[in-house]
């Protein structure tokens, strides 16, 4: 039984797909889903009727905007799949994917190369050391050129490519791909929409040209692959040899295995399936599951999204080792609470396939779990340490909803609660009846909006966007106060005497607090932990000080050292805490304060005819060109802008351009103008 269920777990793939924003993710996505048989009918992003993007929000505007998932088989293999979205708005949700996901296929357009949310994802992907192949799409449009996107994948992507296939001509003469292990020419059956293919002899040229970027192959796993490169010496290598070889550099991330093809037209996707199963890795074959410590009794997961449907708690789960049975109890290590496994399912985009029980390498959903939310960790032992949290992304702009009586606020509630819920990048205050709602961008919130008046039919008042404003000190030299604190609380005096320096530090770099360590020695006693313990207590104190800012904005990219610490009869931890505050609050007061605006890189290629208009309105929005370079009568022009001179720069661009503009904005850093 073990060895059918580790067999099992070796022919699973779980896998993402990244890229940017209309690289052609959904496209391939659904032509996945209709060579496996999971649907009947293909739908198009562009007709509004995409398998994966379910919700009207995604239909209507043609982009993802929440990753869905779902499961397939393809030649006895299961594959666990995850189109995340490519606007930058959406991150987190490329993140928490990422996070349970064992491996990626980055798309990248044949006309536009690494886009610039190509290249986040990818670096994020690179962060949680995820295995990828590469898939470059839409060879038949004018203008595709696969050899510039390899080129633009070592230079901005700093991988190097390892090219598996290359195409039988580009643009208006693409006509399939070539296999450059057996040099074999692909070309898909329009007539039943690319599900069968002929194989055949390329043309000479072709050929030639095939038997060159093969040698240049076989030369790359060479110098990847020591083992290989024996074989390669004595000529006595086979095709299965090259396989395996590629197979190992790819889960050791030393290049990228490159296939090629054109989504909409149905060609190359049924080769990128094969590859997904030959190249990429299985649950076993990287961290944290391997064969010598998988136990079928140890059970361990991760949710990684919460989602509310139907007043149900619906929990998103990695299972990461060990069987999960519906009707059982498990820890929340994070919470250190009882959680009940009511149900559990198998995902299909919006459609849910009730199951009894499911194993290591599985993703599920699970209903009945009460309190656990995005990031907590499931086991049947409560001594497990929990498994990483994901990274928070920090809000940058703020949106206003004003309900118009108590009813409308009641319902105004649930819904923020829900989408906070399942949005961890969704922040929430409540200020003199008005909520004001933080998030990461301008589309971000717009799509907030649609979905509260559309789900929950009301209709708040919503104020202009307002980008949220950082500051920090200026000072060339560093500044140093002390604070003595004396007050009686409760019938108990407490004393607090502190003294502390701050220097600016460099720009987004974020705050460093150190201690001296007498001082760590002398503050341990007065809560009863070991020196680091101590240490960390107090730096998430200050920390959460910084965050609340003394204006309604954080302070950022400060030195803070605690020097020294005067105890007297009736100091206490509490008037040490005081003491601090009062102390960095004094500073704060004495020193050169400056604002920091979130600062965007704007992106945009334009027709020639068009470019004054553009630069023109970029003028408008203070922008500072970075770069401006032409590739086949298009300008590409690199920028960098403060957010709040961007709000409705896209409708103003469409309207400059006659729509012929495409554009990526997204946050950079925090910085002066």
């Amino acid at each position: 039984m073990m060895k059918k269920i580790t067999e099992q777990i070796q022919k699973i793939r779980n896998i993402g797909i990244i890229a940017h924003i209309d690289a052609g993710k959904t496209t391939v996505s659904e032509r996945i889903l209709y060579y496996t048989h999971k649907i009947h009918r293909m739908g198009e992003v562009h007709d509004g009727n995409a398998t994966m993007d379910f919700m009207p929000e995604e239909q209507e505007r043609g982009i993802t905007i929440t990753a869905a998932s779902t499961n397939c088989l393809w030649n006895d293999f299961q594959l666990n799949l995850i189109d995340t979205p490519g606007h930058v708005d959406f991150t987190i949700e490329v993140e928490r994917s990422l996070q349970v996901l064992d491996g990626a296929i980055g798309i990248f357009c044949a006309v536009g190369g690494v886009e610039p949310q190509s290249e986040t994802v990818w670096k994020q992907s690179e962060n949680l050391y995820k295995p990828k192949l590469a898939f470059i799409n839409k060879l038949d449009r004018i203008g595709a050129d696969f050899e510039n996107v390899l080129l633009s994948m070592q230079e901005k992507l700093q991988t190097k490519p390892l090219v598996l296939q290359i195409p039988a001509g580009q643009g208006q003469d693409f006509q399939g791909i070539i296999d450059l292990l057996t040099l074999k020419q692909l070309t898909f059956n329009e007539e039943n929409q690319g599900e069968t293919y002929t194989l055949s002899e390329p043309e000479e040229e072709l050929k030639i040209e095939a038997e060159i970027w093969q040698e240049k192959l076989i030369e790359d796993l060479a110098d990847l692959d020591d083992d290989f490169a024996t074989l390669y010496l004595e000529n006595t290598y086979t095709i299965q040899d090259i396989q395996k070889s590629i197979r190992k550099i790819c889960i050791n991330r030393l290049a990228t295995p490159v296939l090629m093809g054109s989504a909409l037209k149905n060609t190359g996707i049924q080769p990128l399936l094969d590859a997904v199963c030959a190249y990429l890795p299985s649950p076993f074959d990287v961290s944290p599951l391997n064969t010598d410590n998988y136990k079928e009794e140890d059970i361990q997961a991760l949710i990684f999204k919460v989602l509310l449907e139907k007043n149900h708690r619906f929990s998103l789960v990695r299972i990461y080792n060990g069987c999960i049975k519906e009707n059982t109890t498990l820890y929340n290590i994070n919470t250190n609470t009882k959680e009940r496994i009511d149900q559990l399912y198998k995902i299909h985009a919006d459609f849910h396939e009730k199951i009894s029980q499911a194993h290591a390498g599985d993703l599920v959903g699970i209903i009945g779990l009460k309190s656990s939310l995005t990031g907590h960790t499931l086991s049947n032992n409560e001594n497990f340490p929990a498994y990483e949290d994901f990274h928070k992304y920090k809000p940058v702009i703020s949106l206003a909803f004003e309900p118009k009586n108590s009813e409308e606020a009641e319902i105004l509630d649930l819904a923020l609660e829900k989408f906070t819920l399942e949005d961890p990048t969704l922040l929430v205050s409540i200020e003199q009846g008005t909520r004001l709602v933080s998030g990461m961008g301008e589309l971000h919130l717009a799509i907030l909006a649609e979905r509260i008046e559309r789900e929950y039919k009301i209709s708040p008042r919503t104020g202009n966007p307002e980008v949220i404003l950082k500051e920090t000190i200026q000072n060339a030299t560093p500044l140093q106060d002390s604070y003595h604190y004396h007050r009686e609380i409760g019938e108990k005096l407490h004393q607090g005497h502190i003294t502390i320096t701050i220097s600016k530090n460099s720009r987004n770099s974020g705050n460093q607090i150190s201690f001296n360590e007498t001082i760590l020695t002398q503050l341990s006693k007065y809560k009863s932990l070991t020196k680091e313990d101590t240490k960390t207590y107090l730096t998430n104190f200050i920390i959460n000080i910084l965050e609340t800012g003394f204006n309604e904005k954080s302070l950022v990219d400060l030195n803070i050292h605690i020097d020294n610490l005067f105890e007297e009869e009736y100091t206490s931890l509490l008037g040490i805490q005081n003491a601090i505050q009062f102390c960095l609050h004094k500073i704060y007061n004495s020193a050169i304060i400056k604002t920091l605006y979130p600062i965007m890189k704007v992106e945009i290629n334009t027709p020639d005819e068009n470019l004054g208009a553009v630069m023109n309105l970029l003028n408008t929005c203070k922008a500072k060109i970075e770069q401006l370079s032409e590739k086949q009568k298009t300008k590409y022009i690199e920028a960098l802008a403060p957010m709040h001179e961007l709000f409705g720069f896209a409708t103003s661009l469409r309207s400059v351009s006659q729509g012929r503009a495409g554009l990526s904005i997204q946050f950079l850093q925090y910085d002066t103008i």
